[in-house]
């Protein structure tokens, strides 16, 4: 029997890369130079559904020539939706009902089927098909889900996946360097590959990766410098914000015509966001007695315990040293002080978008929250 692997989900630069790289370890370097490979473009917005498919059933019902094996690669196909929604019956059935009819019979021991796009439904037959088929031929099934910002442990799982994608290069990543690329790059997968494949390169032999390496390799943006201002911040570091500020107020402005001038916002928010964590710290600190002297391995017993158990904050939600951090800068910080942080922030805020001096507006802000 041939196989069947099927590469989707809605990550599109992860689907494409994986698919580029099955392909690559199945036919060579340069696959398009295999004779026994036959590759199906799906992702040609100028053309329906209806003749992709049918050229990809084709190529199925085709025997190998001048090749013992035949691969057939529906490439990037990003009208699963439409070919879905297909009507079907039993005199005229729809093109995914005559594939997947072709699919039961079983694959020729000399076929190997590679599909792989974005849009693909799991509720419907022809995913749990393909999945129970990829399984029984020695294929394989891939699903790679962009990470939901809205969904509980969004940064443990950016977090995870930063340290994973370092490991492949037989490298490590400290917790605060996997938390600055989480943070600062989200779940931008084309863009965190970049930067992990600079990273990996600055580091040479060095088998681990820093927060310094990162912050010195790392594309300079709003995003990378409100991460590193605001951290500045949080740990009353007042002379390394001050000396940020020039690269700030240069990126903003070089920024300006693509993000529409509010760059500043974007520094803002992370720095509010920064002091609300630090706020929520507090809270839970109370809350779970912390001791004064905790340390890293503390969190991470603490948030060992806590897994399954019914809590609706943020702080768990985190990856337990990113917790600790904050948790350790917030020992720096009274409550009143904290209050007049989040005051200074909105002060800054108020400032910047009503045409004040941005600079000024910086200054005063360092010299409100960790002095001088």
């Amino acid at each position: 029997m041939g196989k069947l692997f099927l590469i989707s989900g809605n990550e599109d630069f992860t689907v494409k890369e994986r698919a580029y790289e099955l392909i690559v370890s199945l036919c060579g370097e340069n696959p398009e130079e295999n004779t026994g490979l036959e590759i199906i473009r799906g992702d040609d917005d100028s053309e329906k559904f209806g003749p992709v498919l049918e050229r990809f059933l084709a190529a199925l019902e085709t025997p190998p020539f001048l090749s013992p094996e035949k691969y057939v690669w529906l490439k990037h196909f990003n009208k699963f939706e439409d070919a879905l929604g297909e009507a079907s019956t039993k005199k005229k059935k729809s093109r995914i009902d005559l594939i997947s009819d072709f699919l039961r019979e079983g694959l020729p021991k000399e076929l190997t089927v590679v599909i792989d796009g974005t849009g693909l439904d799991r509720r419907k037959a022809f995913f749990k098909l393909c999945e129970k088929l990829a399984k029984e031929s020695g294929g394989a099934l891939e699903w790679h889900e962009k990470a939901d910002p809205k969904m509980k442990g969004y940064l443990q799982q950016l977090h995870r996946k930063v340290r994973e994608m370092i490991s492949q290069y037989d490298k490590r990543i400290d917790e605060q360097g996997a938390s600055f690329l989480a943070e600062t790059i989200g779940g931008d997968a084309a863009r965190l590959k970049t930067e992990i494949e600079k990273l990996v390169s600055y580091a040479g032999t060095n088998n681990q990766i820093t927060l310094e390496d990162c912050l010195t390799i790392c594309s300079r943006s709003t995003e990378t410098l409100a991460w590193e201002f605001s951290s500045a911040l949080a740990s009353k570091n007042a002379p390394k914000a001050l000396s940020m500020i020039p690269s700030i107020l240069e990126t903003l402005e070089q920024e300006s015509g693509s993000s529409g001038g509010r760059g500043e916002l974007v520094l803002i928010a992370v720095t509010n966001s920064e002091f609300k964590n630090l706020l929520l710290a507090k809270c839970e600190s109370e809350r779970f007695s912390i001791p004064f002297r905790a340390n890293a391995d503390y969190f991470y017993n603490l948030f060992e315990s806590r897994k399954g158990a019914e809590n609706n904050s943020s702080f768990f939600s985190q990856h337990p040293f990113r917790a600790f951090k904050q948790w350790e800068n917030s020992t720096r910080f009274t409550d009143e002080e904290i209050s007049r942080a989040l005051g200074a922030i909105f002060t800054a805020n108020k400032q910047m978008v009503t045409g004040g001096d941005m600079r000024l507006a910086l200054e005063n802000l360092v010299i409100k929250i960790a002095g001088t």
